[in-house]
């Protein structure tokens, strides 16, 4: 029997060619394997059964670090062999299995899957620590299996000389290695004597503090230093509280021990005042000295995207670290330098360098310029470049009823891109058109869509910061050229004033290409909708803005959803709000527009209520995101958002205490009950009442003296409620059972899982974002599947 597979995922530079050569000849099979750009080819012959053990074998094992999306086999006659062989330019049989040269790679043919940053395996790991290898404390080890990837590639194939690691000539025993074993085809494979080598530029001596920029990056650029020194000096300024720089493999990050004095300079440093800071580990044991960690969050903490996992606090750190977060940012050591920092110093603050809102810093000379001087007390680096800028990847598992567990995105980032998400292809269908999606504004991304995949970017941040702005357009030139991605349609987002929709516009206007405007929450539910491949679903996407059609702010919103189509059934009540962007920070000026809207004038202020009367920068908005901020302020829990959310984790907090507190309560439903009213609007739109639901609050609070925090539940409670009620209607009027879930709002996930857990029990099938973010970070995902699902 002969038999053709395909395997396509994320295949090259993780030794899978070797795997596959040894496991063949382990099952007996003749045959070759070689690589197609995005895919391997695998022709195996042998007995029918032995073939297909192969191929089960093949969907459930690889080398660490790939990632197998699907795998094709079809059977091949003697005929169909013989040509095969022939289109080859392979002459005989083969008596053996073997590795054979490449396909030529016809990139612009389909979008290939390359490997993400993979952190550092086991193995590595292992011989890292050990004093008998030769590698012992090498801080960038690294094999087929884990390293680098997209960070430091140049072009496709990726090949040593293709990468940046070609400023480094291997050594004689790197050299050996790279042709057998687990370094063989390792192209970061380097040693002490060979590879990139970290040295470290200390501030504090006064033959750096008196150097400019230039003549330090001279010596960055030339130096040798022995990494063991280097890295004992680093580990002694961290032991006494300085803050240091550290160049690693796809950005500078800034590291400090977790206490309020280095906590406290170092969001001096970066000018955080309060989002709480991630804290690295050596291990597993050292992460559950300070946190819960159940078997989800372990298997994301170790695997080799090494993410940041937000867990819940068993012992806390000093204030400065965390703030007020129920949770601590956990993660692993992604290279080997974090493990010997960790290992020397403890748990240790590990955040981008970067000021607040900037891009992460991947440049020597712009770190220096940045923080010299300037808060930082030295830096470690090396020598290699770093081509793509990548924060780490920050994710959260939410746990529901029936003990299974959904693992979700707050931000995508190393570790996961350029992964792509596959969508099933359709005749019915445009994926034959390259199309280019440019996002939203906030928490930027961009998406290339093409045929059976959607790749999005990594997270990039604010497009009102001008770095952040100048990156995207950086970024989107080399992801164009690595793939050889030509875009023939573009998309983005419908809000006027988007810096996103005018660098498309600019895109669109030089290459003469075709644009189309996608809805804001529209777009929300349609990269659910790719995730899962659906044509169809009712969506509920909820977050805090978004330009709605009707030319109001749009947040609260239960759309019906049919192929590239969408229907508003129903949204939260229009709230007439205030202070334009100043909405959006100041909670207290929104809970005072609710006030108003609930005609309680006493407890609005004239200012306010003067500019709500004379229709003085105002704008009507259904936003849940809002609503959010208003019932935080009014249950006197925090008034101002200092970074995004603030307010929406703070009530949540908030909720969870009750809950943890009162669980019989909670369980039989014997605490106070808040419900929204639903009406019929216009066209039948189902309309909750806002207004009505803030009153019932005030009266809560005030009459009954009803706990903040029993309130807090209530809400989340209520608004679980009203989402299925909705639904529920919606369902009776389309006939449709699917629902997505998405926006900014479900990141919480008291909400979530009420929500997800109410809607299966009212007979609903379920779907939220798992691949991407639910927040603005998963937009272009939908609007390049919104253009794929558009029909010619």
């Amino acid at each position: 029997m002969i038999s053709k597979i395909t395997v396509k995922g994320a295949v090259q530079g993780v030794g899978y060619r070797p795997f596959i050569l040894k496991k063949a000849t382990e099952y007996g099979l003749q045959g070759f394997v070689r690589n197609i750009g995005a895919a391997v080819d695998i022709l195996v012959k042998g007995d029918e059964e032995t073939i297909l053990k192969f191929t089960e074998m093949i969907k459930g094992e690889y080398p660490s670090g790939a990632f197998i999306l699907n795998v094709e086999k079809c059977e091949l006659s003697n005929e169909e062999y013989t040509k095969y062989l022939s289109s080859l330019n392979i002459q005989g049989d083969f008596e053996k299995f073997e590795i054979i040269t490449s396909g030529e790679i016809d990139l612009p043919s389909e979008l290939p899957v390359f490997l993400p940053d993979i952190g550092i395996c086991p193995d590595c790991m292992s011989e890292m620590l050990d004093p008998k290898d030769r590698r012992y404390h090498y801080p960038l080890i690294s094999c087929a299996g884990c390293g680098p990837r997209i960070s430091i590639l140049n072009m496709l194939p990726y090949d040593r000389d293709t990468t940046t690691m070609i400023d480094f000539e291997m050594c004689p025993e790197c050299a050996a290695e790279y042709t057998l074993g687990r370094r063989r085809h390792a192209q970061t494979i380097s040693c002490h004597d060979c590879g990139p080598q970290y040295i470290l530029i200390d501030f504090t001596q006064k033959s750096y503090s008196q150097c400019n920029t230039k003549d330090i990056t001279k010596i960055i650029r030339n130096d040798s230093t022995d990494n063991s020194l280097t890295i004992e000096r680093a580990i002694s300024l961290l032991r006494d509280n300085k803050i240091i720089g550290l160049k690693g493999s796809s950005g500078y990050q800034l590291v400090c021990k977790p206490n309020n004095n280095a906590a406290s300079n170092l969001r001096h440093t970066k000018g955080r005042e309060k989002k709480p800071f991630a804290v690295m580990f050596s291990n597993i044991k050292a992460i559950e000295e300070y946190c819960y960690v159940n078997d989800m969050e372990k298997e994301l903490l170790e695997s080799s995207a090494r993410p940041i996992v937000l867990l819940n606090v068993k012992k806390a750190f000093d204030y400065e670290v965390c703030k007020d977060s129920r949770y601590i940012g956990a993660f692993l050591p992604s290279v080997g330098i974090h493990r010997l920092l960790c290992d020397a110093v403890g748990p240790l603050i590990v955040t981008s360098a970067n000021k607040s809102d900037e891009p992460i810093i991947i440049d020597d000379d712009v770190f220096l310029t940045e923080f010299k001087g300037k808060g930082v007390d030295a830096v470690l680096v090396h020598k290699r470049k770093i081509n793509m800028p990548q924060d780490d990847s920050v994710m959260f598992v939410a746990e529901l009823k029936d003990g299974k567990y959904l693992s979700l995105f707050n931000r995508r980032a190393r570790g996961y891109v350029p992964l792509p998400i596959f969508v099933k292809e359709s005749k019915d269908n445009n994926n034959s058109v390259k199309v280019l999606a440019f996002g939203g504004d906030l928490k930027s991304t961009f998406s290339f869509g093409y045929k059976d995949k959607i790749i999005p970017s990594q997270y990039l941040g604010d497009l009102k910061d001008f770095g952040v702005n100048d990156n995207l357009k950086k970024l989107l030139a080399s992801y164009e050229d690595i793939f050889k991605f030509k875009p023939e349609s573009i998309v983005c987002d419908m809000h006027p004033l988007y810096e996103s929709g005018r660098l498309a516009k600019e895109y669109s206007n030089k290459y003469n290409l075709p644009i189309f405007e996608v809805q804001h929450h529209h777009a929300h539910i349609l990269s659910v909708m790719a995730e899962k491949s659906l044509k169809s679903c009712i969506g509920v996407s909820f977050d805090g803005t978004g330009y709605g059609t009707d030319g109001n702010i749009w947040g609260g919103e239960f759309l019906y959803c049919n192929g590239s189509e969408f229907e508003r059934c129903g949204h939260m009540s229009y709230i007439k709000l205030c202070g334009g962007d100043n909405a959006s920070r100041n909670a207290k000026l929104v809970k005072e527009c609710y006030y108003n809207a609930a005609k309680n004038s006493k407890e609005v202020p004239g200012l306010v209520k003067a500019a709500l009367d004379n229709n003085i920068n105002v704008f009507n908005a259904s936003s849940v995101g809002r609503l959010f901020d208003c019932v935080c302020a009014l249950l006197g829990i925090k008034e101002e958002n200092s970074f995004e959310g603030e307010c929406a984790i703070a009530l949540e907090k908030e909720a969870w205490n009750y809950l943890e507190s009162h669980k019989e309560d909670a369980s039989n439903g014997s605490y106070y009950k808040l419900s929204f009213e639903i009406t019929k609007g216009d066209e039948g739109k189902y309309i909750p009442d806002q207004t009505a639901l803030f009153t019932d609050i005030c009266y809560a609070l005030y009459e009954k003296n009803i706990p903040a925090d029993e309130l807090s539940y209530s809400f989340h409670m209520a608004l679980s409620d009203v989402i299925v009620r909705v639904c529920e209607y919606i369902k009776e009027n389309k006939k449709e059972s699917k629902v997505c879930l998405s926006g900014g709002v479900f990141g919480n996930r008291l909400l979530l899982t009420n929500t997800y857990q109410k809607l299966l029990e009212s007979g609903f099938e379920v779907f939220v974002n798992e691949l991407v973010p639910a927040g603005d970070a998963g937009i272009s995902v939908g609007q390049a599947y919104y253009l794929m699902l558009k029909e010619d």
